[in-house]
């Protein structure tokens, strides 16, 4: 049962944690976030054309999409 006293804090930490992330991502340049958009549109392209959905990924010089 020592994992029930655990809790609280790990969920203390995780919002921490979040908050931190929050912190990052609203400090990061403008082109820093479009390139971190083009990252996510990469990961999630290969699963939606599985999906039948026509997905277009966004060319930006220097980041090419995975192959």
């Amino acid at each position: 049962m020592d994992l029930m006293n655990n809790e609280p804090e790990a969920i203390t930490h995780l919002f921490e944690a979040k908050e931190a992330r929050r912190r990052h991502l609203a400090g990061m340049s403008f082109p820093d976030k479009v390139k971190a958009l083009v990252r996510l549109q990469e990961m999630a392209a290969p699963v939606l054309r599985q999906r039948g959905r026509n997905v277009k990924v966004w060319r930006i010089d220097g980041i090419q999409e995975s192959p």
